[in-house]
């Protein structure tokens, strides 16, 4: 889906995907299973397509630091808004950054096109979240962004993938169905790839299930930039 999909969606506040609790794999990769609260102002956590998650404030109530990246200007307001965040906002060049005006909560978003951003943007980065933008794209568009992301990241960067998968034919996208086969065939080149989990969620989706589906299997991945491409 190009920008201007996503603008309307925002400015007719038709965001039926926009989730009003954190995701519960963040809360447990990220959490239980996390990294000692110590070590976590450390690490800068990227989150694409980012929308006015609350996982973004989520990672920052946890001691991440937290970049994400958004085109709609108001789902940015309205995450610092509705939040009670005091915030900043600077532009540069054609795009917008806002941040926390709180050094002790790290949050900022830059307001623009995702594939306009840079490496240097993403730098002292060592986590991305992607729960909500892999499954955004239509298939014509996964291959560029995976490409985009491999470029983006430095060695060793973690991410933590969720992904859907449901018989396209009950329902379209977006939210679309990505199979492990497409994860294997978009990433196998430039990460590794380790399954963590998969489960069947369609009956805690009355939504999903409203549009006709009878499946919908939320997958869980842990990709890890390699040195080059193989």
């Amino acid at each position: 889906m190009e920008i201007d999909f996503w603008l309307e969606r925002w400015s007719k506040n038709e965001i039926g995907f926009h989730q009003q609790t954190m995701n519960p794999y963040l809360a447990y990769f990220y959490g239980d299973k996390g990294p000692a609260a110590e070590q976590r102002e450390k690490l800068k956590v990227f989150v694409p397509l980012c929308g006015k998650s609350r996982d973004m404030l989520w990672l920052s109530q946890n001691g991440y630091k937290v970049f994400g990246v958004e085109c709609s200007e108001r789902a940015v307001k309205d995450f610092f808004e509705e939040n009670a965040l005091n915030y900043k906002h600077a532009e540069k060049d054609e795009h917008s950054f806002y941040q926390t005006s709180d050094q002790a909560s790290v949050i900022e978003i830059f307001q623009g096109d995702f594939f306009s951003l840079q490496k240097n943007d993403l730098d002292n980065m060592t986590d991305i979240f992607d729960r909500a933008s892999l499954v955004a794209l239509p298939v014509e568009m996964r291959k560029r962004y995976a490409e985009k992301m491999a470029e983006l990241q430095n060695p060793g960067i973690r991410t933590l993938l969720v992904t859907l998968s449901y018989d396209q034919s009950q329902m379209n996208g977006p939210p679309f169905s990505v199979s492990e086969d497409q994860v294997n065939d978009l990433y196998a080149d430039y990460f590794s790839i380790e399954k963590l989990c998969f489960k069947d969620t369609i009956d805690d989706e009355p939504r999903m299930k409203g549009r006709g589906l009878t499946s919908l299997v939320e997958t869980v991945y842990k990709l890890t930039r390699n040195n080059q491409k193989k």
